[in-house]
């Protein structure tokens, strides 16, 4: 059986960002935003069998992080080209270790249940550190410590780690695969 995939969805990433950072008071710590996203969809894994953004999971050093979130937030990854990402959450600077919103607020790409667990996850933790999240999602039992490098973490993993039966994660891959084969097929030409 293949592995479970999902489509990365930037607008709902950005917007789902956006909805913490404007939580957040406006500016927000890199690494907890990238540990917040992670949290949420996690959870939406978890309760919804998807998660919201789509992203695909990587251990690191710090912990579990969405990879594609990750390379556009974090500022050692500078080198790499702008995209629609950064038109609403400009990159940091140099030795910068926050984030900003930088336009008009809008979830419109997000479910109501979405809203609702984002709101949710940020209720939870909010009062955590950086470093507290960091240590949150160091116990979490789908990561290991990949030394120096980064590794991929399945969504298999996290749904095993939650005791998810094997018909649920198989279930979980058709659906998966057949959002894919929808996307693929209508996708403009």
């Amino acid at each position: 059986m293949k592995t479970i995939k999902f489509k990365f969805n930037e607008r709902k990433a950005v917007q789902a960002a956006e909805r913490l950072i404007i939580q957040s008071g406006g500016e927000m710590n890199y690494m907890a935003l990238i540990k917040l996203l992670y949290l949420i969809d996690r959870e939406s894994l978890l309760r919804f069998g998807r998660p919201v953004t789509g992203d695909a999971v990587v251990a690191m050093k710090q912990g579990p992080v969405l990879s594609a979130i990750f390379d556009r937030v974090s500022h050692r990854k500078q080198q790499l080209p702008k995209c629609a990402w950064h038109n609403f959450i400009p990159r940091p600077s140099p030795y910068v270790y926050t984030v900003r919103f930088g336009d008009v607020p809008d979830i419109s790409s997000l479910s109501e249940a979405e809203v609702a667990l984002i709101d949710e996850v940020y209720a939870r933790h909010r009062n955590l550190s950086e470093d507290d999240l960091v240590e949150l999602t160091h116990k979490l039992p789908e990561w290991s410590d990949p030394g120096k490098t980064s590794k991929p973490i399945p969504f298999e993993a996290i749904l095993r780690a939650d005791k998810r039966g094997e018909d649920e994660i198989k279930a979980i891959q058709r659906e998966a695969a057949a959002d894919d084969f929808l996307d693929r097929v209508l996708a403009p030409a």
